[in-house]
This record gives C-alpha cells, sequence and structure tokens, in this order.
C-alpha cells in the first residue's frame, strides 16, 4: 500500500495475510507476524496431546497420523476444530476423540499482526505410536 504525504511517497507494508470465515464469523491469519504460542512452548502442546490415551485407534497399526485444524482467536480460544481435508461424515473414532481432546486444550497466546493480537489458523500434524 502506497500513501503520499506532502510530496513524499511512503511504502506501508502489510505482510498479514488472511481470509473472512464465514462459519465463525472473524477474519482469520494465516500469515502472521508473531505466531501464537501454548503456555510452555509447541513442546508442551505435543506433550499434553500425548499423555491422554485416545480411543479409536487400530491396535493392528504401530501409529497413526492425524492432521487437526483449528483457529486460535484474538483471545487465545481454540475454535473450529477439524481434521485437515476430511468432511465430517468421514471422521473417524481417533478424529473424533482428538477434536474432543482439543477442546479441552489451554488457551494460547494469541498471534500478532501489527502489534495487535489477532485470530490464526493452525494445522498440526500429529503421529501416534503404539507399543
Amino acid at each position: 500500500m502506497f500513501f503520499l504525504k506532502g510530496k513524499q511517497c511512503f511504502a506501508q507494508q502489510t505482510p498479514c495475510k488472511g481470509y473472512y470465515d464465514k462459519e465463525l464469523r472473524l477474519f482469520v491469519y494465516t500469515e502472521v507476524d508473531k505466531m501464537p504460542e501454548y503456555p510452555g512452548g509447541i513442546a508442551k502442546f505435543y506433550k499434553f496431546i500425548g499423555s491422554v490415551p485416545l480411543k479409536g485407534v487400530d491396535n493392528e497399526l504401530l501409529q497413526s497420523t492425524i492432521f487437526p485444524t483449528f483457529v486460535i482467536d484474538a483471545s487465545g480460544h481454540v475454535k473450529g476444530i477439524g481434521i485437515y481435508q476430511k468432511l465430517p461424515k468421514d471422521y473417524t473414532q481417533l478424529d473424533r476423540n482428538m477434536i474432543k481432546l482439543l477442546k479441552t486444550c489451554a488457551d494460547w497466546e494469541p498471534a500478532e499482526c501489527n502489534n495487535k493480537k489477532v485470530a490464526m489458523s493452525f494445522r498440526s500434524r500429529i503421529t501416534l505410536c503404539y507399543q
């Protein structure tokens, strides 16, 4: 974006990008200046996920991979939880249990764009290994 002040031209860069989510009724960023952060860091988030047994696992498999997606709103709440590239009708028992688990996770420190707290889309890859 460019603007003029007197005879000088200034360029204002806005590296943050996003889209309007009709279901959540808010603007959701996909690129931000500062990423959202789980309390204690991303390692604590994965520790939280790994600390709860998830039912619906096929015991014959040695591992399962899930791709949960969700939005962390400007207040740090997790919303709009789903599974990447799956419709709810196609969710497995494991997918549904992952969604239920994510609804209980702690609030995050929200993302920031131009020093303002904003909602951001978040996708993760979670691989569960069994013994």
